[in-house]
């Protein structure tokens, strides 16, 4: 039996207009981030060429670049793992899961799953005491906030959290299918 697509509820239902509100919003936080993550990637490619180009042809460095390049590495890293969650692209050795029967799966895959959201849970939590703590911290070049780069843990790790959850769900309601990736453009 065919499971049916979320979008595929009327909207004419309270669940389905919930459906559809959520599924619009996943799409827009989605294309925040892509835009986000290739702007982060063009600013340290940029940056990073601006320093080898002033040190080496100028012989003059330019301090504040490598500072904003390592900003914009730690919110790229932090925010690529939701995107590399998105495609299923962090490493799992699910062979042995996969050879076990169906209630075995669920089991497991509802473990790992409430262990995962546990887990980024905790660490969202705990990165926000680092955001009290980078206010009071000046960076040294610009004399930024680090609450600055220290948001990037609470927010890469929030959507991190997001689709963990939405790629192990169907792991655990419906154990022993493939996993297929879908790309809601």
């Amino acid at each position: 039996m065919a499971h049916p697509s979320l979008t595929d509820i009327p909207i004419t239902t309270p669940a389905g207009l919930l459906v559809r509100l959520g599924c619009g919003t996943l799409w827009l936080l989605r294309r925040v981030v892509d835009i986000a993550v290739l702007a982060l990637l063009a600013y340290m490619a940029s940056a990073i060429l601006a320093q080898v180009i002033g040190r080496y042809f100028f012989n003059y460095s330019i301090a504040w670049t490598e500072e904003t390049a390592t900003f914009a590495q730690v919110w790229l890293t932090l925010l690529e793992a939701g995107v590399a969650m998105r495609y299923n692209q962090h490493v799992g050795v699910d062979f042995l899961i996969l050879k076990a029967p169906l209630p075995v799966q669920r089991l497991v895959n509802g473990l790992a799953f409430l262990l995962g959201l546990w887990f980024l849970a905790v660490v969202v939590v705990g990165s926000m005491g680092m955001l009290s703590i980078g206010m009071m911290v000046k960076s040294p070049a610009l004399r930024l906030s680090m609450a600055i780069p220290y948001a990037a843990l609470p927010v890469g790790f929030s959507y991190f959290l997001i689709e963990f959850a939405i790629a192990m769900l169907p792991r655990v309601l419906r154990p022993g299918q493939t996993a297929t990736v879908r790309q809601e453009d």
